[in-house]
């Protein structure tokens, strides 16, 4: 009650607050958004390349050209995506240095582990929320259940003896499973990997159970047959994939916690310069070019104003935050 109430009143705050930085800005004009840039800007992202990075990279030769400035794309990963973020938010706030991470690691990695001392809503500003990950529900080829209910029925009958994978322990993924198997009742264990493929060989070995899992990631996997989908974490499947139903429709009382990609600047950057990187990348995102290549797999393609991408990282945050406290009391471990 604490937390949510907490988060409430945070987010409040935020929006009070970005409604007088906006006005503020906008009594003064975009003065600096007029010169700016005037070199290139860094976009950092805390992952090795091949994996997040993609995204920002369809987006890139077209805000280029908004821009008239490259964008140099650069892959400081390690630590969950701490170590990248850090670098950022300790980066002068100018506009020059940005960081385009997911919510999985920006919000939920200082509340899940210690050596991420940042708070996303304190320090940066999100310029733009990129796309949202839909999330599957997979089990290995050879389950016993067909479909999500038998699933359910057949996992509370068979308390303990089912094990789920996630790409990390405290990422998204392992949360919004943890959360699913409480609130169907049943206890299962928890095998965290480093990163989807290792996941992915387990569940085609027929290792694992059950996951979540992004669609773009099992994709391939469950057009096969190397492994079955059985609802989507939250919203639609895409058309070519098997028409699962969502789990918040079966399972009354289950909140997953979305995942965003977003662009983010430190805090105290000019506002009008974040208006202004938030009108090119939400134009680009909407061209139906890039629009097409960000939506491969299911993924929701966004593109929101910059009050609304706040909005949505403070929600990220108290749905986070919650189900994180409750599943620390239940004596789940995240390190």
């Amino acid at each position: 009650m604490k937390a949510a109430l907490k988060g409430r009143i945070f987010s409040a705050r935020l929006a009070l607050g970005l409604a007088a930085v906006f006005a503020v800005a906008a009594g003064r004009a975009p003065v600096l958004a007029q010169t700016y840039p005037d070199k290139p800007i860094n976009v950092v992202v805390p992952w090795p390349p091949g994996a997040l990075d993609v995204y920002i990279r369809f987006v890139q030769p077209y805000a280029e050209k908004m821009l008239g400035k490259p964008l140099l794309i650069i892959n400081r990963g390690g630590a969950n995506g701490v170590i990248g973020t850090e670098y950022v938010r300790t980066s002068k706030p100018d506009g020059y240095t940005l960081l385009f991470n997911v919510t999985s690691s920006a919000v939920m990695a200082p509340l899940t582990t210690d050596s991420a001392k940042f708070d996303i809503r304190r320090d940066f500003v999100a310029v733009s929320d990129f796309l949202e990950s839909l999330s599957l529900l997979v089990v290995r080829k050879d389950f016993p259940a067909r479909n999500l209910q038998e699933f359910i029925d057949y996992a509370r009958s068979n308390q303990g003896k089912l094990n789920f994978g996630s790409p990390g322990a405290g990422s998204a993924l392992h949360i919004n499973a943890e959360t699913f198997a409480r609130a169907i009742g049943v206890n299962m264990t928890h095998i965290a990997y480093r990163g989807y493929a290792p996941e992915v060989q387990a569940l085609v070995g027929g290792e694992l159970d059950m996951a979540f899992i992004s669609a773009g990631t099992i994709r391939t996997q469950v057009l096969n047959g190397s492994v079955r989908a059985l609802a989507t974490c939250y919203g639609e499947p895409p058309p070519d994939m098997p028409q699962v139903p969502d789990v918040r429709k079966s399972v009354p009382g289950y909140v997953p916690i979305p995942v965003l990609s977003i662009l983010w600047a430190p805090a105290g950057t000019p506002p009008d310069i974040v208006e202004r990187l938030n009108k090119v990348m939400a134009g680009a995102i909407r061209l139906p070019e890039v629009r097409s290549k960000l939506g491969e797999g299911g993924q929701i393609v966004l593109g929101r104003s910059v009050a609304e991408a706040n909005k949505a990282v403070a929600d990220n945050y108290e749905i986070a935050s919650k189900h994180i406290s409750d599943l620390r009391a239940a004596g789940v471990k995240f390190e």
